[in-house]
């Protein structure tokens, strides 16, 4: 919703209050909730149709809306015969979101507990067009990545991604699907019913642990099923200020190699891994690193999903093959520093891409790619045979995501024989001093508590393998041809000193951050 649109409603609702000759209330000002919390009921608020916004001494300022029963607000001013009440009309659209923030603070004890029946009891009473609200607030509050809406014959299951796991936290009947969704339609500007894939944004005001309203923006795709529109939408909900180096968890070898290699001023830096893996925010964190007031950095974002300061991002529409290399070549004319390219699908992409490494640039790009090694067999595929791209390519860097163990309810074990053998096979190729010492090994395992909300885990972080193209590396990639293995280059990096994502992920399994089924899941072993 625009300024110029919430102004309107604004408007509309101060001309209805002169109609009923009651005062009028702007929500939009910052309210402090804390002294009215409990000075009514969720229950109570939604029975009544008002919220408290306001109080000093004994005065009660009580926020109605055009929904509201009227019939029932002298009776309550008795039932509150305590307090001086004065009722006032608020907008629609400012009640709901106030009283959303009463629902949240009084969901506090079903967060801890990571029990939602309730909450799904309290949605359940709501209207469709109320539904989405209170549902992507829960969402950023738990910290989710994604709410999936998926229809069957007779209703429909709404579920949370928490930490790469999927979460049920609703099931709604399938008339209330259909107005839910239609609701949904509005919001993302989207073709509704259509019998091919549709894409579109929701932008909310959530509220934070700290009680502030925050933009968040929410990523819409459809599909359509056999019962309905499955519905994905992606939560950008990362304060910009996590999006840094620190938050990589990277080891003082990985930072270094990481630093080393964006220090140049021209050649490609790579991240590659599964949809999922992180791979677009460890980019925002390098461009975060980079920015300074003598850089030009510009980026090409298919959708632009984080927005930063003094950097030119420019959206595209990767399916538009002719478009995209035409703002890439200009982007190029304009000679800025530093290029972030949000995906390298072709040939052509990667072609210019290495071109602009070697005139200059420093390039930064994901890539589908199983590990740093797959990256460059399928770099020479698509490229060809190309002596210069050995010497444009300074870092792949492949990584993916774990849950991270809860640190206030994980709990030691001593592993058993066969955990104990995985562990020294993994591990078999590092260096004697990087060995741990295998009599006193110590894992972790999730237990769940009222700070995890049950899950045993809280968050998420990397585990990486860093290909630095040496220049024994270099001359490998130089002379090798179509025939040169995966494999051959992973054993070539192994011996210039690189660390596995199996062992770097062993690793953190060691420190008790993760689970060895975390790293097994992510890795594919």
């Amino acid at each position: 919703m625009t300024t110029q649109e919430r102004d309107q409603i604004e408007t509309a609702s101060q001309e209805f209050a002169q109609q009923l000759s009651v005062g009028y209330f702007d929500t939009r000002p910052k309210i402090d909730i804390t002294p009215l919390i409990g000075k009514l009921t969720v229950e109570g608020m939604r029975a009544y149709g008002i919220v408290p916004v306001s109080i000093e001494d004994n005065k009660l300022l009580i926020g109605i809306n055009s929904q509201s029963n009227r019939s029932l607000l002298e009776p309550l001013r008795q039932r509150l015969s305590g307090y001086e009440v004065t009722f006032v009309l608020t907008s629609d659209i400012g009640w709901q979101r106030i009283f959303n923030r009463f629902t949240i603070a009084a969901n506090q004890d079903i967060l801890e507990s990571g029990d939602f029946e309730a909450f799904a009891e309290q949605v359940a009473t709501l209207e469709p067009k109320y539904m989405f609200e209170p549902v992507a607030q829960l969402a950023y509050q738990l910290g989710a990545s994604d709410i999936h809406i998926e229809p069957s014959a007779d209703d429909a299951r709404i579920r949370f991604r928490l930490d790469g796991t999927l979460h049920p936290i609703i099931t709604i009947p399938k008339d209330r699907y259909d107005l839910f969704t239609s609701d949904l339609q509005m919001r993302a500007g989207v073709k509704w019913g259509s019998d091919t894939p549709q894409g579109g944004r929701i932008n909310i005001h959530a509220i934070n642990a700290e009680g502030d309203e925050i933009d968040v923006n929410m990523r819409l795709e459809t599909i359509p099923s056999l019962h309905g529109q499955d519905v994905v939408i992606r939560i950008f909900n990362l304060s910009m200020q996590y999006l840094n180096l620190d938050n990589l968890h990277l080891s003082p070898k990985q930072a270094e190699a990481l630093s080393r290699a964006v220090a140049h001023p021209r050649g490609m830096v790579l991240t590659v891994g599964p949809t999922g893996s992180g791979k677009t925010s460890t980019l925002y964190s390098l461009l975060n690193h980079l920015n300074n007031d003598q850089v030009k950095i510009v980026t090409l974002e298919d959708p632009v999903e984080y927005e930063l300061d003094d950097v030119s991002q420019i959206p595209v529409h990767s399916e538009d093959q002719q478009m995209f290399m035409e703002k890439l070549r200009a982007v190029l004319r304009e000679d800025p520093n530093i290029i972030m390219i949000g995906e390298i699908r072709d040939a052509d992409t990667a072609k210019t891409a290495l071109q602009a490494s070697l005139t200059g640039h420093l390039v930064l790009s994901t890539f589908h790619a199983s590990s740093s090694s797959a990256a460059v067999t399928r770099l020479m595929d698509m490229i060809g045979e190309n002596p210069l791209l050995a010497s444009s390519i300074r870092l792949i860097m492949a990584q993916r995501l774990v849950r991270q163990l809860c640190d206030d309810c994980k709990k030691p074990y001593k592993p058993d024989k066969h955990e104990l053998l995985e562990i020294k096979t993994a591990l078999s190729g590092l260096p004697e001093v990087s060995q741990p010492n295998y009599d006193s090994l110590k894992l972790y395992k999730a237990v769940g508590c009222d700070k995890c909300h049950r899950f045993g885990f809280r968050g998420r972080i990397s585990i990486l393998e860093q290909l630095v193209v040496t220049p024994a590396m270099e001359a490998l990639i130089s002379r090798s041809s179509a025939a040169t293995t995966t494999q051959a280059i992973e054993q070539a990096a192994i011996k210039d000193g690189m660390e596995t994502l199996l062992q770097d992920g062993i690793g953190k399994v060691l420190a008790g951050k993760t689970t060895l089924e975390e790293v097994y899941t992510a890795v594919g072993e």
